[in-house]
């Protein structure tokens, strides 16, 4: 079994190393957009994303921010009361970092930081959909009002990396778990034409960074 120390290392090597393999194909193929075009009919006027009308993906659109916003709320209920409920005492701290990631990983990062500022038109929107922009490659910057780059109702699946950080024996159950909610959610908004597959790949690399950063830098100090 690796040593805590091995382990975060590992961790961020494979982060670093998936970015580094994965951003250049976007950047060199069609493969992005060619992805949404599975997805798009040209003739099919309001219905030119057709799978979009799966209840299930309604469902998942809607439903992703409340199930963040809960979690949200709950591990800072939980941070508060435990001032006053002794038995809640344990769970002070695992809630409070719960509450760190998800404000300043899908909050702060994903949500302030790039999609509000990058500016990278949706599937949607690039001519090859009937849309008036040219597409964009990910972490270049677009000059227009829209905000594809990264995508922020996956992180309601990738916010669950809290869960694998905080657990020591069920690591790959919560790792599968949170890649697993995002694959749907992701599903859900490719058919739509609501993002692009490096926009679901860069939300999950920027909010494992943040619960990784969260965790070997201030949550694994004070506990160890």
């Amino acid at each position: 079994m690796l040593s805590k120390y091995a382990l975060h290392h590992r961790e961020i090597f494979v982060l670093f190393g998936l970015v580094i393999v994965t951003t250049p194909i976007f950047w060199l193929t069609d493969i992005d957009w060619q992805a949404s075009a599975f997805f798009y009919r040209p003739y099919g006027g309001p219905d030119a994303w057709p799978f979009q009308n799966w209840w299930l993906w309604g469902w998942l659109y809607r439903f992703a921010p409340v199930l963040s916003f809960g979690t949200l709320i709950g591990s800072l209920l939980t941070v508060l009361f435990s001032y006053v409920l002794p038995t809640l005492l344990p769970f002070r701290r695992p809630a409070l970092y719960i509450f760190m990631v998800i404000a300043l990983g899908p909050g702060l990062v994903i949500n302030l930081v790039f999609k509000e500022h990058w500016g990278r038109p949706r599937p949607v929107h690039i001519g090859e959909f009937g849309g008036k922009y040219a597409y964009i490659p990910p972490l270049q910057k677009g000059d227009t009002d829209e905000k594809s780059f990264p995508c922020g109702h996956c992180t309601v699946g990738y916010m669950f990396f809290a869960l694998y950080f905080l657990s020591r024996k069920r690591k790959t159950l919560y790792f599968i778990l949170s890649l697993s909610i995002a694959l749907m959610i992701a599903l859900a908004r490719l058919t739509a034409g609501g993002h692009f597959i490096s926009d679901v790949l860069w939300s999950g690399y920027l909010v494992f960074l943040v619960a990784w950063l969260l965790y070997y830098g201030w949550y694994d100090r004070k506990v160890g």
